[in-house]
């Protein structure tokens, strides 16, 4: 019979994916002012126009957006494709977006970009649910009338349109750490990636995880298919090995989400078989609970684990497991935490708190709404340098994101260059948190502020950890 625990656990995934929002696919139209035909590609005719000194073609109109903020301002159009509302990272995917969207209202409303307003309209937001066919689908909707891609939800779903986004030379901020990212030859050119890479991220906390736990000790791994269980599985490998960990005793891999029809039943019974000092998961929020409950109910009380940042979710506060997490629950992030003491937090803090009364877009203190603000950065720099030449082309945009350089984050990471090789330029810092209900998103952090172990700063970075 279920445990109390699991019980409460599967009535908070009907509350995680609550969370998911209204987002709809919608129809086509041209964007009014904009002087493109549908569907971009080798098939598509632009047209360069001048608006006073700036050139422009698709996405950019020098009439105002709709509901303008600033009447005088041109209007720069962003498209969205995310998992709203049934995909598996759904309640990662609407705090995402809402802060991508108050981010730029942010922007707008300090007068906007030398000119522009910045606005991602209803109609260029998709729901692709988490999958590849839908997230093409949802590009072919909005190629021919946004500038870029504020959010590309999902590592796969973003390769199968990088061909188009190629071809009509669109820029996107990935909702997604893939270390092939950092490479041109990836598709990483066009992609703005911010913060550490799952592989970083997963040497790094397992390398804090090492210098806690006492020697000797033992670990096994719980993971989702795709480069998110492949890339930060990779680095909590190549950790294990230089650090002479040893082998994991499972490897389970590949774990089917809940969402998808899985279920964490043969993860606890190996879990139970094997009784690890130390479990990492690479999951989504509902799944490590139940993980970590159902190993606890079934006699496997001295365990910690290890969880990737999308295993946390700011729900499983309310939830009957919380002490149980918060004793067990150690995870690594790109950044620091909701309570961060930096400009950038704050001014996201304030945009959140002022927006707190759209409780159906999940804003509030979570780590999911902090990595669609963050992502914002690089877009920004990108389009004030491309004002500052004088083209806002697709083609110059482009152009500027392959060796972007001073992108400012306010605090939330170091300025960043796209500039160089990836083993110049790639972050290697993580975050190590601990589960803490007395903190506002859940999480506090547990290794002094950022942290990157010795075998993370010397790895040669020459070529993405996991592959398909």
């Amino acid at each position: 019979m279920k445990s109390r625990w699991l019980l409460s656990l599967v009535a908070l995934s009907l509350v995680i994916a609550a969370c998911g929002g209204n987002g709809e696919t919608t129809t086509t139209t041209a964007a009014s002012g904009t002087t493109t035909t549908q569907g971009g590609g080798d098939d598509t005719t632009t047209t360069t126009e001048g608006s006073g000194d700036i050139q422009y073609d698709v996405g950019v109109t020098p009439a105002p957006c709709d509901d303008a903020v600033n009447d005088g301002n041109g209007c720069i159009y962003l498209g969205i494709i995310s998992d709203l509302t049934t995909g598996p990272f759904a309640a990662l995917g609407v705090p995402l977006t809402a802060a991508q969207r108050d981010f730029w209202n942010e922007v707008n409303e300090d007068g906007g970009l030398d000119g522009f307003d910045v606005i991602i309209r209803d109609e260029d937001v998709i729901d692709a649910h988490y999958n590849a066919e839908d997230h093409a689908a949802g590009y072919e909707q909005i190629r021919g009338r946004v500038l870029a891609l504020a959010q590309t939800l999902g590592t796969p779903q973003t390769q199968g349109i990088l061909d188009r986004m190629a071809e009509d030379n669109v820029v996107g901020a990935p909702a997604t750490w893939w270390s092939g990212w950092n490479f041109a030859e990836e598709g990483g050119d066009l992609i703005l990636e911010s913060g550490a890479s799952y592989c970083f991220e997963g040497m790094n906390g397992m390398a804090f995880m090492a210098s806690q736990l006492p020697e000797g000790f033992t670990w096994g791994m719980v993971r989702f298919p795709g480069d998110y269980g492949g890339d930060y599985g990779s680095g909590v490998e190549i950790a294990a090995s230089q650090l002479g960990l040893g082998d994991p005793l499972f490897d389970l891999y590949p774990f089917v989400p809940i969402s998808a029809g899985g279920s964490v039943d043969e993860a606890v019974a190996t879990i139970l078989q094997h009784k690890p000092t130390l479990i990492v998961v690479v999951s989504g929020p509902v799944e490590m609970a139940q993980i970590a409950a159902g190993v606890y109910q079934g006699g496997h009380q001295q365990f910690q684990i290890l969880g990737a940042s999308p295993t946390w979710n700011v729900a499983l506060k309310g939830s009957e497991a919380m002490p149980l997490l918060e004793g067990v629950y150690k995870g690594t992030t790109p950044w620091g935490g909701w309570d961060t003491d930096a400009p950038g937090h704050e001014a996201m803090r304030a945009s959140a708190e002022e927006n707190w009364f759209d409780a159906s877009q999940n804003r509030g203190p979570s780590g999911a709404y902090s990595a669609g603000w963050t992502w914002q950065y690089p877009i920004k720099a990108l389009l004030e340098q491309a004002i500052a030449s004088g083209d806002l082309t697709r083609a110059n945009v482009a152009a500027i994101a392959a060796e972007l350089e001073g992108v400012d984050y306010q605090g939330i990471l170091p300025e960043r260059s796209y500039a160089g090789t990836a083993n110049d330029n790639a972050v290697r810092h993580s975050f190590i948190m601990k589960a803490d209900a007395a903190s506002a998103d859940g999480l506090t952090n547990i290794s002094n502020g950022a942290f990157t172990a010795d075998i993370t700063a010397n790895f040669p970075f020459e070529a993405p950890c996991f592959t398909n």
